[in-house]
């Protein structure tokens, strides 16, 4: 109590969100709602990404030509994309079924089932003329800036008879799921149909649908309708609405409508999110709570992920808003997806809050 009222640990805007919170807490009630759950059966869709990072020393200039030289030092795999969220889940939920593809050769299959949780039960999908997507990013390994990325990637949509294979498995689910999850990274796995095939699975359908190199320009949220939860960045917001300068509210209140969405969370970096109700047309601004930013990779799916089960759970707004921070904070503070978010730490922190 001590350090959160007299210690510099927090600033204006964090005393202040925790201090609308704290009234609202009643420790046991909200332990028994963490642990309920357990009993909820989640369906993740999304891309495995293979994030593999080289860690570098800048020797400089080359001699010959104008291009940067560096000493490789060590290389580094994490297990991200649709696997990273099934990984952060894992610590909430018994029950987790993931539908992600990988490439043709299937060559990264069983490191993927070796470095996913237990309690997630996997089903591949595989595209043709495709590799699995592995997004190679340079690092300079003193202060872990990245310097290039090369990326292998087919970002052409998945062929019919694969599109209609998804969506088969997709309807032997239907009412036996109590919340899906999309992270739609925009490479070609998710049709328009498939889209609509999985609003017809559960009424609990939460989003997060990224801008990246691969897609600017063409990525697009508009093929899904009637979210409960949907998260994405202010960049991303902008370009849905082709608007860069409308102040934001009027631009996340125009997309809720026009989508359907029920809660809509924009991410805006240093300086938290706005999350918006569209059935009670409220705002509510959240802190970010990162104290130490090593690599934001990542930061949206934790979120999503803790968010999403938060809102099912019918948790206070605020309380949901703060778990999902924490959870993102958790992310940015490693490298990559190298450590799943930890329930029992972020617990701890709200206990620790509210003294």
């Amino acid at each position: 109590k001590i350090l959160n009222d007299a210690s510099g640990v927090f600033n204006l805007s964090q005393k202040s969100f925790i201090n609308k919170i704290k009234p609202k807490i009643n420790l046991n009630n909200f332990n028994k709602k963490i642990e309920k759950l357990k009993n909820l059966k989640v369906l993740i869709l999304g891309e495995t990404i293979i994030d593999k990072y080289v860690f570098c020393e800048t020797l400089g200039k080359s001699g010959k030509e104008p291009m940067l030289a560096l000493r490789e030092i060590k290389t580094e795999e994490y297990y991200g994309g649709a696997v990273a969220i099934a990984n952060h889940l894992s610590d909430f939920c018994k029950s987790i079924n993931l539908f992600t593809i990988i490439g043709e050769k299937k060559e990264y299959q069983k490191k993927i089932i070796k470095n996913v949780a237990k309690n997630v039960v996997l089903t591949f999908f595989y595209k043709d003329n495709s590799p699995t997507i592995v997004k190679k990013r340079f690092l300079d390994n003193i202060n872990k800036n990245k310097i290039l990325g090369v990326y292998e990637i087919n970002d052409e949509l998945i062929n019919i008879n694969h599109q209609i294979k998804i969506e088969k498995q997709l309807k032997k689910l239907k009412n036996k799921v109590d919340l899906i999850i999309v992270s739609d990274y925009g490479h070609g796995f998710l049709s328009k149909n498939t889209a609509k095939t999985i609003a017809t699975i559960s009424n609990s359908v939460a989003l997060n649908a990224q801008i990246n190199a691969a897609n600017l320009g063409l990525h697009t949220i508009n093929n899904y309708k009637n979210l409960e939860t949907t998260v994405i960045n202010e960049m991303e917001l902008r370009q849905e609405m082709k608007d860069r300068n409308s102040e934001i509210k009027l631009l996340i209140k125009k997309l809720a409508n026009k989508m359907k969405i029920k809660n809509f969370i924009i991410t805006r970096g240093k300086n938290g999110l706005i999350y918006y109700d569209r059935m009670k047309n409220n705002y509510i601004k959240c802190p970010a709570f990162a104290s130490n930013i090593v690599d934001k990779i990542g930061a949206g799916d934790a979120m999503l992920s803790i968010l999403s089960l938060a809102f099912k759970a019918g948790l206070d707004k605020h309380l949901s808003l703060l778990l999902g921070s924490l959870a993102a904070a958790q992310s940015v503070e490693s490298m990559g997806n190298s450590i799943s978010v930890d329930k029992d730490k972020i617990l701890k922190i709200i206990q620790n809050l509210i003294k």
